[in-house]
């Protein structure tokens, strides 16, 4: 039997190095265990409230709902859920514990259960000194909530059960949840659904992104069901809360027509390569889409620049417009094809 020879050490070191050089360990997928949120969180959570809801009694205040909210800009307003606020003759934030600053409702808007409210810092309640000067955290950036895509890390900051400041993290499931059937969902629901965990409290607080940018507002969770809770897009928040702080109230844009899905076989006689739009079920004598020249029967393809995917997406844009612009509307009649000018109003 021949013996093979010995090789010198620093060969054999070399093949070993070489060896490890070589070795294909998996690597963990992208994404995997989630990123840290402590930074975000660190950043984000001064700028998150307590909101309490309720009346006064004397020099008591006796609350009858707690909530989430937070700083919307560096003019005292915060905003939060109308749901939260409700029709409470008193309400009250607060940036630390127990150290509760009078607010005033600045306009509230049950359609999109969006509310605003401007801090009073004549003087806190609680624990607080006497003349205790308000430290006015910054408010954080918002976000595009138009570019989330499922799968994203989101994390949500409020207080649940009045746990002040606690933060989940999780993912977003879906974008433009709006055929989710929830107990008090507003009106104009093109909802962030998110498996972050939200609870009685976290309504109204931020949901932000891996950079800590808002892209939602804490709405909602499904009843009876696990990881399934809402957001109201940033974009829609700030639509709404600009009119309420100059207006008082979200002025919308009113169409005067009602529509509903399109179905497989309307989509057929209109010659459409695939199902989308929003049939006009109805239009209001002498409305605005009357005028403009719209009927029952259209299917509506395009609101301005925004091509309509389905039905529940248009009472939205029609809503965010502002009355008097006049919006180019592509509609199909049949298989012909129609250009519309309509001029909005103002919803009643």
């Amino acid at each position: 039997m021949r013996r093979l020879a010995r090789a010198p050490a620093a060969a054999l070191v070399a093949v070993a190095l070489l060896v490890a050089a070589c070795r294909t360990d998996p690597a963990p997928a992208a994404g995997v265990g989630g990123p840290d949120f402590s930074a975000v969180f660190a950043s984000v959570a001064p700028a998150v409230v307590r909101v309490m809801a309720g009346r006064t009694d004397g020099d008591r205040f006796l609350a009858a709902r707690f909530g989430s909210g937070f700083v919307w800009d560096l003019e005292d307003h915060i905003v939060t859920n109308d749901h939260v606020v409700g029709t409470a003759p008193a309400l009250r934030v607060s940036f630390e514990p127990e150290v509760w600053w009078p607010v005033a409702l600045v306009g509230r808007d049950a359609s999109t259960d969006l509310a605003l409210l401007r801090v009073d810092r004549s003087g806190a309640s609680g624990p607080a000194p006497p003349g205790q000067a308000l430290v006015w955290p910054a408010p954080p950036l918002h976000g595009d909530a138009a570019s989330l895509r499922p799968g994203a890390w989101v994390a949500a900051i409020g207080n649940p059960h009045e746990m002040v400041r606690t933060i989940s993290v999780g993912v977003v499931s879906a974008t433009g949840r709006r055929g989710a059937r929830l107990e008090g969902t507003p009106q104009y629901a093109d909802f962030i659904q998110t498996d972050a965990d939200l609870n009685p409290g976290s309504s109204g607080g931020p949901l932000v992104d891996g950079l800590g940018r808002v892209v939602g507002l804490s709405t909602a969770v499904m009843a009876r069901a696990q990881g399934i809770a809402f957001a109201t897009p940033i974009d829609q928040v700030e639509t709404v809360v600009e009119s309420l702080r100059t207006r008082g109230r979200f002025v919308r844009g009113f169409a005067g027509f009602t529509v509903r899905p399109v179905r497989i076989g309307a989509a057929a006689e209109a010659s459409l390569q695939r199902v989308y739009g929003a049939l006009v079920q109805s239009v209001v004598p002498e409305g605005p889409a009357e005028r403009a020249g719209l009927k029952g029967g259209d299917i509506v393809l395009k609101f301005g620049a925004t091509k309509v995917e389905d039905s529940t997406l248009l009472p939205w844009l029609v809503a965010a417009s502002p009355p008097g612009a006049v919006v180019e509307v592509r509609y199909a009649r049949g298989t012909q094809r129609g250009v519309a000018l309509l001029t909005l109003s103002e919803a009643p």
